[in-house]
């Protein structure tokens, strides 16, 4: 019986990533995103008899319930929709800072918590959260996003604890700057010429060192060497100065 992913944010970056290694391990997948245009190119670019995509607007409740109501109980979930928010504080909307949250945090709590006690009967399964490096650092001008991400990495590394001896392993990918379309979305393109190369990481390699990480029961990782290795050094405020700069538009 082949087993079942369902993945969040499935149409491009990551989510499509992992839905592209899944698919060549012979997975079920149900691939969930909001934009139509992007999961019909996703459709035809995976050609996956087996792949199953969805709409749904994961910034709203009522979809995280529609979703955990009707959808098969997955055997993985990968947890990976979000959004690159931008503002200085007191800048972004009541609805920005609530979507935004519910998205990158309170709705994968939501969405887990629905689907984690039908694992725990069947005695298997694993779950991935993608957060974020900027969930163990200060973001200035992105302190919603990098609140929400650290939200969601802090209940990952508790339900990981709290599921470790019930068959359901629990894994935290926190990667640094990826090679996707957020930033570009969220009107911060000036990134890809700002940031260094070596910063950068693609997503099949954040998909890769995830899985790897998820199989072993792992419950963190940190994609890339160059994050792994300046972890220790996050906190600091030279390490701020540091991203102010690199991240300042001209």
């Amino acid at each position: 019986m082949k087993s079942r992913a369902l993945i969040t944010g499935a149409s491009t970056g990551i989510g499509y990533a992992y839905a592209k290694h899944l698919s060549k391990e012979g997975w079920i997948l149900d691939l969930i995103s909001e934009n139509a245009e992007r999961s019909m190119k996703s459709k035809d670019a995976l050609n996956n008899p087996v792949a199953n995509f969805y709409l749904a607007d994961l910034s709203k409740k009522s979809s995280i319930k529609e979703i955990i109501s009707n959808y098969e109980t997955p055997d993985l979930i990968v947890a990976n929709a979000g959004i690159a928010i931008n503002g200085s504080i007191g800048k972004l909307s009541e609805s920005q800072k609530e979507d935004a949250y519910y998205l990158m945090c309170g709705g994968i709590i939501d969405l887990i918590e629905g689907f984690a006690p039908k694992m725990i009967k069947k005695g298997t399964g694993r779950i991935v959260i993608i957060s974020s490096i900027g969930a163990i650092t200060a973001m200035p001008k992105s302190s919603i996003y990098s609140s929400a991400k650290a939200g969601i990495y802090m209940y990952g590394k508790s339900i990981s604890a709290e599921l470790e001896n019930k068959g359901i392993s629990v894994t935290v990918s926190l990667p640094g700057y990826v090679e996707t379309e957020a930033h570009k979305k969220a009107g911060l393109d000036h990134l890809k010429s700002k940031v260094p190369n070596w910063m950068w990481i693609s997503a099949d390699n954040v998909v890769k060192q995830t899985e790897k990480a998820s199989k072993k029961g792992k419950s963190e990782v940190i994609p890339g060497i160059v994050y792994k290795l300046t972890k220790p050094f996050l906190k600091f405020s030279a390490a701020i100065n540091i991203w102010r700069l690199i991240t300042k538009k001209n």
